[in-house]
């Protein structure tokens, strides 16, 4: 599966505030991984639907995030599953908020861009519709010629840790043109936050760091939602406590 972690995702919400300046960023945020929460829900199976709707396998000892493999995700990261999640979450934000003005674009774009962004360094495991069986693409590029169906996180991790963190501060580097601070001191925490968070992400693409920590595909899902969440809040603090006009 190798992907992107939470902070790549997350970060692409700044690049779209920067555009959609009346979006809230917490709607930006929640929509950069809307897809994420339903991969974790689908995988964690509360429910016991069997065979559960999506799942995967972890290698044993778990070395690196090239260990993580997605069998099944048709539901959460097929390219027009994210439309239908995008449209979902639209609505749902409507019918709880009636008064507000959304715009069903930055929406689109921030849900749509998550499959846009695994495709940058997944293995042949994407799809385009949210269909058993239904066709599979990737990887954008491989360097292993034995297994072309590896991505660039699975053969090269550090190339992939660095293409996310690259996209991340290109992503923040635009919204701090585009947002004036409100104590210029508070540049240097925002920065420091990010570049923080882009560390934290390191360990699962360097062999034998998390070993320790991940033992099954269960442990691996609430890895991935507490990532999710730590990051999410985390960004949305600094965004709202380091610079005027984000909703």
């Amino acid at each position: 599966m190798p992907a992107m972690t939470g902070i790549g995702h997350l970060s692409s919400a700044f690049l779209l505030k920067s555009k959609f300046k009346e979006t809230p960023i917490w709607i930006l945020l929640i929509g950069a991984e809307v897809v994420e929460l339903l991969w974790v829900l689908l995988n964690l199976n509360p429910f016991g639907f069997s065979p559960a709707l999506e799942f995967m396998k972890i290698e044993i000892p778990f070395l690196y995030i090239g260990d993580m493999k997605l069998l099944s995700q048709q539901y959460s990261h097929s390219l027009f599953g994210g439309v239908a999640i995008g449209i979902v979450f639209f609505f749902l934000l409507k019918f709880f908020e009636k008064n507000w003005t959304l715009n069903y674009l930055p929406i689109a774009l921030i849900v749509s861009g998550h499959w846009c962004l695994d495709f940058l360094v997944h293995d042949h495991d994407l799809q385009i519709f949210p269909l058993t069986g239904s066709m599979k693409v990737g990887p954008l590029y491989s360097f292993d010629l034995a297994a072309p169906e590896l991505g660039i996180s699975a053969t090269i991790p550090l190339l992939g840790f660095s293409i996310q963190a690259c996209f991340s501060l290109l992503c923040v580097y635009v919204f701090l043109r585009n947002f004036r601070f409100t104590n210029p001191g508070r540049k240097k925490v925002f920065l420091i936050g990010i570049v923080v968070l882009n560390l934290f992400a390191l360990p699962i693409f360097i062999k034998g760091c998390m070993t320790f920590l991940i033992k099954s595909e269960n442990w691996m899902a609430f890895m991935v939602l507490a990532d999710m969440v730590f990051s999410g809040v985390l960004l949305f603090y600094l965004s709202k406590t380091s610079i005027s006009n984000t909703a």
